[in-house]
């Protein structure tokens, strides 16, 4: 049984400390950690985990040191990514053509093994084999399903008008895909002191970024009827979603809160005379990673354009502080 190093998080408390990991279970693979990516999810603390110390990363890609004994199709020495989690592909829904309603998601979150670690010991249903991506860019592919999903769930169209609000990594690919999808206008709601974030989105083709603190985003002249809203803000930011929204528009939304901030507040009427459609993109289980792969490796979202910080895990206290602190981080990667 080998002794590792890996990072576990205590409320905002970031620590490193050596695990020895158990042996390698029949269904499982044991890969060698090579990037990880900071994650905004990773920076928050999570109801229940204030007190404990609990591992944490999902965004991964690795290399395969060992195979278990009942895993088929891949080999010691191939370069992989991995899924945050996977249809069963045996129950009813799977069954149904339904995986993304999967009643029995498989992972490594089961598991306590996670990214910000030296190796991890992960089911093989969790693995894609990547190995044209360096890693850092490779890692990028569970975000990028995440903003594919919310791509997929907005129907976007040639005479689609787009507004995005939040330019966080997950907004700034879903950016890059609507407008290879030719979109008519694409607009981003970020603040101008985002300023390496917003390079990211006038190098990914914005037709123009506006600032919501400057005032209210309804009351901005847009200069067409804004149809496809694409959330990646907190759940109050969708009040003022629903106002810009045009009749019929459909709103497609990812974004998680805790406590009082996971509540909203908005005119139903409106709503419902307007014909609005809200959609929850919650891309678990992952099904998009061999396609968002695709999508890094043909360019059709610059990976490396995404990445402003790369650290080794025994700076992922400086890490999570730039990731969190530092207003030039766009996505921040520790690379064991």
């Amino acid at each position: 049984m080998a002794t590792i190093k890996a990072a576990f998080k205590k409320g905002k408390e970031v620590t490193l400390k050596d695990i020895t990991l158990r042996e390698l279970r029949a269904d499982e693979i044991r890969i060698k950690v090579t990037a990880c990516g900071i994650c905004g999810t990773d920076l928050q603390v999570w109801p229940g985990a204030e007190d404990n110390d609990s591992g944490f990363g999902h965004e991964i890609a690795g290399t395969i040191l060992e195979i278990g004994s009942s895993v088929t199709g891949f080999s010691i020495g191939q370069k992989v990514v991995l899924d945050s989690s996977s249809s069963c592909g045996k129950c009813d829904n799977c069954k149904n053509e339904k995986q993304e309603l999967c009643q029995n998601m498989q992972g490594f979150f089961s598991t306590g093994q996670f990214g910000f670690a030296e190796e991890m010991l992960v089911p093989a249903i969790s693995a894609v084999i990547c190995e044209e991506l360096s890693p850092e860019v490779g890692c990028l592919s569970e975000p990028l399903g995440v903003a594919i999903d919310m791509v997929r769930l907005a129907d976007i169209h040639l005479d689609s008008n787009v507004l995005i609000l939040g330019p966080g990594p997950i907004g700034l690919m879903a950016l890059a895909i609507v407008k290879k999808m030719g979109a008519r206008k694409v607009f981003l709601s970020s603040y101008d002191t985002k300023v390496a974030r917003n390079e990211v989105a006038r190098k990914f083709g914005v037709d123009e970024i506006v600032d919501p603190s400057k005032k209210p985003l309804s009351e901005y002249d847009f200069g067409c009827k804004i149809d496809r809203i694409l959330v990646t803000t907190p759940p109050a930011t969708l009040e003022e979603a629903f106002k810009v929204a045009a009749k019929g528009a459909i709103i497609s939304f990812i974004g998680i809160a805790h406590n009082e901030d996971a509540f909203c507040r908005f005119n139903v009427n409106d709503f419902h005379f307007k014909k609005l459609q809200l959609r929850a993109s919650f891309a678990s289980p992952a099904l998009y990673t061999p396609l968002a792969a695709q999508y890094l490796r043909e360019g059709i979202v610059d990976g490396e354009a995404i990445i402003s910080h790369r650290f080794p895990l025994t700076e992922i206290v400086e890490a999570m502080r730039v990731a969190r602190d530092t207003a030039n981080a766009v996505k921040v990667i520790v690379m064991p």
